[in-house]
């Protein structure tokens, strides 16, 4: 139970895009490739983007759900801040191939290096600028009653990933994600939603800096990233 929170948060976090089906009313089939071309490149385009978010984690071994919700920014290249604010703080952080999870309440940072060889194997990580989609997941569409947005299912090709697979949610016009779903080789599920999705320029520079009181503990993780 020591690390509980930690592993909620590296979940949601980690373990991180159509044509029309015969069904009537259902957008599905193959994966639209002018989509998926449109989503790498907006995502590789915009220099920075902030989010609120709110996830449910559904935990198979206890059989029941966690609600969280916070902020989500992100800063090219290859930096994430993933705050939560509810129903605990906790920040879990993302820059130049360090990952840290800061437990206010623990005093305590778990922290651990993501080599670059596992980069593609973290859920997510493709929004900071790590990695290309097509080169990193297998991709499927799935059935959708909306006509504004595209469902996806990403299977990683990387044996070595810390999820089975993601099923996400695109909106056809910004070719931004709305929503993703993580699943996990236990049979946990986490699913976010963004709201109030925001492209920058730029965020301050200390939005990637974790300011510690100095009583705080710091252990280093190697496992972490899975």
């Amino acid at each position: 139970m020591r690390h509980m929170r930690a592993r909620r948060g590296l979940g949601g976090l980690l373990g991180s895009l159509m044509v029309l089906a015969a069904l009537p009313g259902l957008y599905a089939a193959t994966p639209d490739d002018a989509l998926l071309e449109r989503m790498q490149q907006t995502y590789e385009q915009t220099p920075a983007l902030s989010a609120e978010f709110v996830q449910v984690a559904t935990l198979s071994t206890l059989n029941r759900e966690q609600t969280s919700s916070g902020h989500m920014y992100i800063q090219k290249p290859h930096a994430i801040r993933w705050e939560y604010t509810h129903p605990a703080s906790q920040t879990i952080l993302y820059k130049d191939n360090q990952l840290q999870i800061y437990t206010p309440e623990r005093k305590q940072v778990l922290q651990s290096i993501i080599a670059e060889k596992d980069r593609n194997s973290v859920a997510l990580l493709f929004l900071a600028g790590i990695g290309t989609l097509q080169q990193s997941f297998t991709i499927t569409s799935l059935p959708s009653t909306e006509d504004t947005v595209s469902r996806l299912r990403l299977v990683p090709r990387s044996p070595q990933a810390g999820f089975t697979e993601l099923q996400i949610t695109v909106n056809r016009q910004s070719a931004f994600i709305e929503s993703l779903t993580i699943h996990d080789h236990i049979g946990n599920r986490t699913h976010i939603r963004f709201v109030a999705l925001q492209p920058h320029p730029s965020l301050p520079a200390d939005t990637f800096e974790l300011t510690l009181p100095p009583d705080t503990e710091i252990l280093a993780q190697p496992g972490l990233s899975r």
